[in-house]
């Protein structure tokens, strides 16, 4: 079913989701499941930012923030190789430079241990909420049982590793430690560089998470949801309910969702919220071959580059820009990264027919934003940084449960918006 691109007035729902990423479109899957009505509102549609051009990997057993101690050391490191994967923009530099000080901050020995936590706790509830998810909409196709492997070019970055493996140990992630002849069963073509890997079993995979968000668009759509490809101007309080104006019309509605990713700021401002969000630019290059180069989302730690097996080709995802959302991208940055992709697959052939950027709403402590604005109907669910993918569906169902006064299985502490307080 194709749904309207506008609505005629009056725009009329319970709730109003703000934002058709993963993140917004898996709160409204619950919303509706629970008899809410619901419009849905995106300047772009379904996936038109990150949900999009990431690199497919539902990372269940990722639980290391970005900020970890000696962060510091190793950004100065990256920001002199012109290779590696972090990159400042200085034209948008004073927006981001209290964010990168809590950053630093929040990577402390102390302070990172209860983010650890929390990043586990939200991640391990994922899984079951993509396999719940990709059922209902019938799109199990899209979801691969693939795990998720991390490989390593330099002995010394494998042993630095070790701390991480041992909170992995602890907290039950099932994980195996391979060598090279073991790696190389598993992703028969990886480099001749690489002989050491992690490998995640129970991550899974998404073979194409654009279509995946159509297709969970299209079933809202199907189901009664309504729907404005809209931007939003502005959030009124209007009464017991709240107005929204829009490049395509208003609306009024009970309850509203702000799942807009690094764009959900500008939207709760009046309503004396700061979100400690920025956007962390990302970059893909799309090959258009398919024969079998790659079986799984596959990382080389040492270059934060992934290069993931999808529907349309091969995926190459690199970079962390931290830039502003007014400021145009910068493809050479990804473009420059093809021979180090070839490096880590051989068989990668041909030139890459498409190139994405996006930019991520990234917090200082790399946790989501899941709460309720105090005082009011207003809910906010952004912030997930590299994470959209895996934590969109938990976010919903979370989100759901907290706006129905329902007790959740993980605790919400951690991701309060008053932790930066």
């Amino acid at each position: 079913m194709n749904p309207p691109l506008s609505l005629r007035p009056p725009h009329r729902a319970d709730v109003a989701v703000i934002g058709c990423g993963i993140v917004g479109l898996s709160v409204a899957f619950h919303l509706r499941r629970r008899g809410l009505s619901c419009l849905l509102i995106d300047a772009k549609g379904p996936a038109g930012e990150t949900s999009f051009g990431n690199a497919g990997s539902i990372s269940i057993g990722n639980l290391l923030p970005q900020s970890t101690p000696g962060i510091a050391w190793k950004a100065l490191r990256m920001l002199a190789d012109p290779l590696a994967p972090l990159k400042l923009d200085w034209g948008a530099s004073r927006g981001y430079a209290g964010w990168l000080l809590r950053f630093l901050r929040e990577g402390r020995r102390e302070r990172v241990m209860p983010i650890i936590e929390a990043l586990h706790a939200i991640n391990t509830a994922a899984r079951a909420a993509w396999l719940e998810l990709g059922e209902a909409i019938g799109a199990q196709e899209l979801i691969a049982h693939t795990g998720y492997l991390h490989v390593y070019s330099e002995e010394a970055t494998f042993a630095g590793g070790q701390w991480e493996r041992e909170l992995m140990r602890e907290r039950g992630v099932a994980f195996d430690v391979l060598d090279g002849a073991q790696l190389r069963d598993l992703e028969p073509g990886i480099g001749p560089g690489f002989q050491r890997a992690v490998f995640q079993r129970d991550s899974l995979a998404m073979r194409d998470p654009g279509e995946f968000c159509r297709r969970l668009f299209n079933d809202l759509s199907a189901r009664g949801a309504q729907v404005l490809i809209a931007g939003v101007e502005a959030i009124e309080r209007r009464g017991t309910d709240y107005r929204l104006r829009t490049s395509a019309g208003e609306a009024q509605v009970g309850q509203v969702v702000v799942a807009a990713g690094a764009w959900s700021n500008r939207l709760l401002r009046p309503f004396g919220v700061r979100l400690p969000v920025i956007p962390a630019r990302g970059y893909h290059l799309m090959y258009p071959q398919h024969q079998e180069v790659v079986r799984r989302p596959t990382l080389w730690a040492e270059r934060y580059m992934v290069v993931s097996p999808m529907r349309q080709g091969i995926r190459m995802t690199s970079i962390k820009e931290l830039t502003g959302l007014d400021r145009d991208p910068r493809y050479a940055l990804i473009r420059r990264l093809d021979p180090q992709a070839r490096a880590l697959f051989p068989a990668l052939s041909g030139e890459p027919d498409a190139e994405w950027a996006g930019n991520r709403p990234c917090t200082p402590d790399s946790l989501p934003i899941l709460d309720r604005v105090a005082g009011e109907n207003l809910y906010i669910a952004t912030g997930h940084g590299h994470l959209g993918l895996t934590q969109g569906p938990i976010s919903g169902r979370l989100i759901d449960r907290m706006m129905a006064g329902e007790a959740t299985d993980i605790a919400m502490a951690p991701y309060r918006l008053d932790r930066f307080a």
